[in-house]
């Protein structure tokens, strides 16, 4: 009895040992630009590396694959590229020329499958891991711009039939528009498609028009980023030791949110000697635009942002849109998407806007182009004054150029734009489902568009 018992475990941990080796379940879709490819064995992982067949590469290449039984070499011709190796070697001959294997060709179930970044980059194609959707896509060198926006279509297209992204999406390069689409119901109960039209609550990118609004309003000599609270709100007990820089920063020692009056908000610590995002912070600079403009946070956003930029289908609070194209925000709840709904006017500056995705890029072009305020001032705005916080927009000095992002969340709606200066692209998501994972989603497209 103790021998079966010994035995048992041993093909227990064997098991366990070829799981850990071989999996399948893992295999993820793979595509060649805008082609998926098929093949009679499913990619699998074997060790933390993927393997796929070569057969359906080659196919999918358009290439000629061959067998030599004699020497068991098998080979994959087209074009001007020559693959080959004999499964009894650790090399391969590529183009005339002999290389060593990183990986060695492995024989699963009956068809040979080689290292699918191996195999990948001697074929000169870029390896991207689409990861929100489980998917590998083998880019070729150089690609149009044309098909750059076809794969990022096609991407967010499989992402919306897997229930993980549902809004609109607008990538642009250079000044063109590789992709601008909606995908799937921006009302789900009329049937009314998402369109790159569809307005959508963007919850914290508003805080990026806050910054703005300051930005100009320092420009005409109207504020200082230097000036105190108490300049605008002298009743505020803790107003002489916050500056609206701090404001802007997130470092005034403001709470996250607005549970009860201003003037009864506790600092959670001394304003400059810390950080913590704060809605309420971005509400205040929403009041002391107001207070300064003359003008409600709403009626200057119109003025001195929208109208002067082409931005039609964006405005304060969404709830108050009589457009016909905007978006029911959905939570997910019990197993399907349900419609939710708040007061967003009450976010204020940290908060209370919506636009489109086609707004949104007039915006990044207006800012581009310095037509919002002068060049000095946007630099101003976008440098990373505290940790990574210009003035609303969150900024990265990269190798490759500044980069500035803002990201938002709010009840049904979910929101992101990311602008880079040095590789002149920008990506735009806006969903009307909450919870989308926004940042995974952008940065797929990003490595599509590189």
């Amino acid at each position: 009895m103790k021998k079966i018992l010994i035995t048992m475990s041993l093909v227990i941990v064997l098991l366990s040992l070829i799981k850990a080796e071989v999996s399948a379940n893992e295999s993820p879709d793979v595509f060649l630009d805008d082609k998926s490819l098929s093949f009679d064995v499913n990619p699998i992982l074997v060790n933390g590396v993927t393997f796929i067949e070569l057969r359906g590469l080659c196919n999918a290449l358009g290439y000629n694959i061959g067998w030599q039984q004699s020497s068991r070499t098998a080979s994959c011709i087209g074009g001007n590229k020559s693959f080959s190796f004999s499964s009894n070697d650790p090399f391969y001959t590529f183009n005339n020329q002999q290389r060593q294997f990183i990986h060695k060709p492995r024989l699963i179930n009956g068809r040979t499958m080689l290292s699918l970044r191996e195999v990948s980059e001697i074929f000169t194609k870029r390896v991207i891991w689409l990861t929100p959707s489980r998917e590998v896509l083998l880019l070729s060198p150089n690609p149009s711009n044309e098909l750059k926006g076809k794969v990022v279509n096609d991407f967010l297209t499989r992402l919306h039939r897997k229930q993980q992204f549902t809004g609109a999406a607008l990538v642009a390069r250079n000044g063109e528009i590789l992709s601008s689409n909606g995908y799937g119901y921006a009302d789900q109960e009329r049937k009314v498609s998402n369109q790159p039209q569809t307005q959508f609550a963007i919850a914290s990118i508003t805080k990026g028009f806050t910054g703005t609004a300051i930005m100009q309003l320092q420009e005409q000599g109207k504020l200082h980023v230097n000036d105190k609270l108490s300049k605008y709100f002298p009743d505020l007990p803790y107003a002489n030791q916050i500056t609206i820089h701090q404001l802007l920063t997130h470092t005034a020692g403001l709470p996250w949110e607005k549970d009860t009056e201003y003037k009864n908000i506790k600092l959670i610590y001394q304003p400059g000697q810390g950080q913590r995002y704060s809605n309420v912070g971005y509400m205040l600079l929403g009041d002391i635009i107001e207070k300064v403009s003359g003008k409600s946070y709403q009626a200057y956003m119109n003025d001195h942002v929208f109208s002067g930029t082409g931005m039609s289908a964006s405005g304060f609070d969404l709830n108050s849109s009589q457009s016909e194209v905007k978006a029911k925000g959905y939570q997910w709840q019990n197993g399907r998407w349900v419609s939710v709904n708040r007061d967003f006017s009450l976010r204020g500056g940290s908060g209370a806007l919506y636009s489109s995705v086609e707004d949104l890029y007039q915006l990044d072009q207006a800012l581009t182009n310095s037509e919002l305020m002068g060049r000095s001032t946007l630099h101003t705005m976008l440098t990373p004054h505290e940790g990574a916080w210009g003035y609303g927009w969150q900024v990265f000095l990269s190798q490759t150029g500044r980069v500035s992002i803002l990201s938002g969340s709010t009840t049904g709606f979910t929101s992101h734009i990311k602008r880079h200066e040095g590789r002149k692209y920008v990506v735009i998501l806006l969903s009307n489902h909450a919870d989308s994972k926004m940042d995974l989603i952008a940065t797929s497209i990003e490595y599509i568009i590189q």
